[in-house]
């Protein structure tokens, strides 16, 4: 017995032993640690540099340049003076330094205009990618967690049948004992305690499956608090005309598929425009200045002086660039642009059909959690009532022991499928939510209230 007690202090101890948290501080827990969701994080970051590089293109762009060195020029040859030709010999040892300042600004350039264009719809599809991965994570969380819950709950159903089953055999045995009753009641109460047994087992397995797949979202064991509300609060769901409009016009994936394709129909303008000129409008200050000594010789006489001299000048120019002939390159880049704007439509399309399948499916499955729920919740309370009064029955000896069996079976199968029901009811609500862009934290926010222990909802 001590050795057991301290084994458990000692795993009670360990890094990342389990910790009871809502359903919020696991979804704080997983939008920290999910791989993906961090990913889509990055790349809206990522993609938010493209509009201000695209549009830097764009804006006057100023440049100095500035260069110093030595030159050292000779020549020597014969020069031509009329009479004939006479030899000479010329040399300059200088220094010479330059700078020269220059601001552009483009006038016009159709590639770059949409090049921009372009990048403000890649901005848009990153931030749509980005929430269309939040919704999703917010899903996935509700969705283990319940499935947590559910798994807690089928196991308490199992352990009270099979403490029913037991306390039933016990029962039987000790009437058999004296005489009461016969020894089939017995043999049948303990088949069905040693049934239930290992159907413990089996939920017990499930149990450890649905924390490991919630803990691969936070990346830690979590130890789950409250349990599913037996009376759910289910929501109206309206008209669904008003969820198909709200999932055309906020569903994220469907919005990144359709930015998707503008993107790169403003890409397919962006590589015609390179065959169209380019205007830009040039300001150009020179400034070169040199000095040193300069040499002259001719026929043996020769005389050196200062070379000093400086330069400076204004420019002013619009210039004008025109790529006349590029190979096919342009061409080749065009049909690219259009075969990626052609799988993007084509993948809108998709998005678009999947996301009214999803509405539908889900939209026509909430209507009928709500009396699914309501006739769970009275078959439980029925089946509980029953096995009330056979437990009383057979202790009067009215009825048999497999006419309570049969009663506590009924009454097991009707806590889980209520459990299901349950489950079921909060996955078609945040399924219908995701297709219609609504599944936010503020979804996740009221389901965790509506699971937590002290909710007003629940009913134990």
């Amino acid at each position: 017995m001590r050795r057991a007690l301290c084994l458990a202090a000692l795993a009670a101890t360990l890094p990342g032993s389990a910790h009871a948290a809502s359903l919020w501080t696991v979804w704080l827990a997983a939008r920290a640690n999910d791989p993906a969701f961090l990913a889509a994080s990055a790349q809206l970051r990522a993609a938010a540099t493209a509009q201000p590089a695209a549009l830097a293109a764009l804006l006057p762009q100023f440049s100095i340049a500035a260069a110093a060195g030595p030159q050292n020029q000779a020549f020597e040859g014969a020069d031509f003076y009329g009479s004939g030709f006479e030899p000479i010999r010329q040399d300059q040892r200088i220094g010479v330094s330059t700078w020269q300042v220059t601001l552009s600004q483009t006038l016009f350039d159709w590639r770059r205009i949409k090049t921009l264009q372009a990048a403000g719809f890649s901005v848009q599809q990153a931030a749509a990618t980005y929430q269309a991965r939040l919704e999703a994570l917010n899903v996935q969380v509700i969705t283990d967690y319940v499935a947590v819950l559910a798994a807690n709950d089928n196991l308490a159903s199992l352990r009270a049948a099979a403490r029913g089953f037991a306390l039933q055999y016990h029962d039987a045995e000790a009437r058999y004992r004296a005489g009461m009753d016969g020894v089939i009641g017995a043999d049948e109460s303990r088949a069905a305690a040693r049934s239930i047994a290992a159907q413990v087992v089996q939920a017990q397995t499930a149990l450890i499956a649905a924390r490991a797949t919630l803990a691969a979202l936070t990346g830690d064991q979590v130890q789950v608090s409250g349990s599913l509300p037996i009376a759910l609060a289910l929501p109206a769901p309206g008209r669904i005309t008003t969820w198909l409009a709200r999932a055309a016009s906020g569903n994220p994936t469907l919005a990144a598929a359709k930015l998707t394709v503008r993107d790169d129909a403003a890409l397919i303008a962006a590589a015609r425009g390179a065959d169209l000129p380019s205007l830009s409008l040039q300001l150009q200050h020179t400034h070169t200045a040199q000095g040193g000594r300069a040499g002259y010789a001719f026929f043996g006489q020769g005389i050196t002086g200062p070379a000093y001299t400086l330069q400076q000048g204004n420019a002013v120019t619009v210039q004008m660039n025109w790529n006349v002939f590029s190979g096919g390159a342009t061409r080749a880049a065009v049909d690219r642009a259009r075969a990626r704007r052609d799988a993007a439509a084509a993948n809108a399309a998709t998005a678009r059909l999947a996301v009214i399948r999803t509405v539908r499916t889900d939209y026509f499955a909430v209507l009928l959690d709500r009396a699914r729920l309501a006739a769970a919740r009275a078959a439980a309370t029925a089946a509980a009532r029953a096995v009330q009064a056979a437990a009383d029955g057979v202790r009067a000896g009215l009825i048999s022991a497999s006419d309570l069996i049969a009663d506590r079976q009924a009454l097991l199968s009707a806590q889980l499928a209520l459990h299901a029901a349950v489950v079921a009811a909060i996955d078609h609500e945040a399924g219908l939510a995701q297709a219609a862009g609504s599944a936010t934290p503020l979804l996740v926010h009221r389901i965790s209230t509506t699971l937590s222990p002290h909710a007003p909802l629940q009913e134990k």
